[in-house]
């Protein structure tokens, strides 16, 4: 019969670690030991991150070829976050040890480069919402699908800043859905968020759960 030592080892690390850095929040003579607990939960969340830009990067090395059809997307993924880590490590040199710089190289490529891609992927995903939106009417007419569908047109007519399609009763009915039914939803989100991650936690704590591979 084999036993693995390894199960119980890890789950009484798992267990001890999150009751100490619970109960750091509640006695102040371990705060020290929390705090240091969480700076090598830091540390730790940091490697993960490094294997996890190293396992990307040999994923497409390795589609990298005549072969494959998609090798050009994977080249210019390469590149850029080869370029961005670069440009990254050169701000940080000359911010921290110079004092000369302020990332600026960095809040150029975030400010010139990323958020116009976020945006414009916000603005696929508004018309992917009202295409939706239409076809839900189309296949299924009844309150919920028709107040979707006029709650996603009212917003988008509200956001347009183009001169012969502003109304303004529109950005007054625009700014009440997001400041009061998408806020009040939003928030809801987050509580059930909230409530979840105690439930997770507190079976961590118990070894009901053990996402640690124990």
């Amino acid at each position: 019969m084999n036993i693995k030592l390894n199960a119980p080892v890890s789950t009484a690390i798992a267990i001890g670690v999150g009751i100490i850095v619970l109960a750091g929040y509640f006695i102040p003579s371990i705060t020290n030991i929390r705090f240091a607990l969480l700076r090598t939960g830091l540390v730790l969340a940091a490697v993960a991150l490094l294997v996890g830009i190293i396992n990307l990067l040999t994923v497409h090395f390795k589609k990298l070829g005549p072969d494959n059809e998609n090798s050009g997307y994977s080249l210019i993924l390469i590149i850029a976050l080869l370029l961005t880590l670069v440009i990254g490590i050169i701000d940080m040199v000359q911010s921290y040890m110079f004092g000369q710089s302020n990332f600026q190289m960095t809040n150029w490529i975030f400010t010139n480069i990323q958020l116009p891609i976020e945006t414009s992927l916000l603005a696929v995903t508004a018309v992917s919402l009202t295409y939706a939106a239409a076809s839900i009417l189309r296949k299924r007419m009844d309150l919920f699908s028709i107040t979707f569908f006029f709650v996603i047109l009212l917003v988008l007519l509200g956001s347009f800043s183009i001169p012969p399609a502003t109304l303004p009763f529109l950005h007054i009915i625009r700014d009440w859905i997001v400041r009061v039914p998408a806020l009040g939803g939003a928030r809801g989100l987050l509580l059930g968020i909230a409530l979840g991650t105690i439930t997770t936690g507190i079976r961590i704590l118990m070894g009901t759960d053990r996402p640690y591979g124990g």
